[in-house]
């Protein structure tokens, strides 16, 4: 699970008419080797990696970054 960060933080949250805040995270799909990659440099590391790659989140044939 992550935050939002392609689209920002004005995604994250949204405003309900009773006062209330639903937060939006996201699910993406990760390979063992980039679990074992965050095990060992941590999560903001693997996203650093998604970045640079310039993933498409929404591609289940993705390659790994790692």
């Amino acid at each position: 699970m992550s935050l939002t960060y392609l689209h920002g933080p004005a995604l994250e949250r949204c405003a309900l008419p009773n006062g209330h805040q639903a937060r939006f995270l996201w699910l993406l799909p990760v390979t063992a080797s980039e679990i074992a990659f965050r095990r060992t440099h941590g999560t903001e590391a693997l996203e650093q990696l998604f970045d640079q790659a310039g993933i498409d989140p929404v591609d289940p044939d993705r390659a790994a970054v790692s």
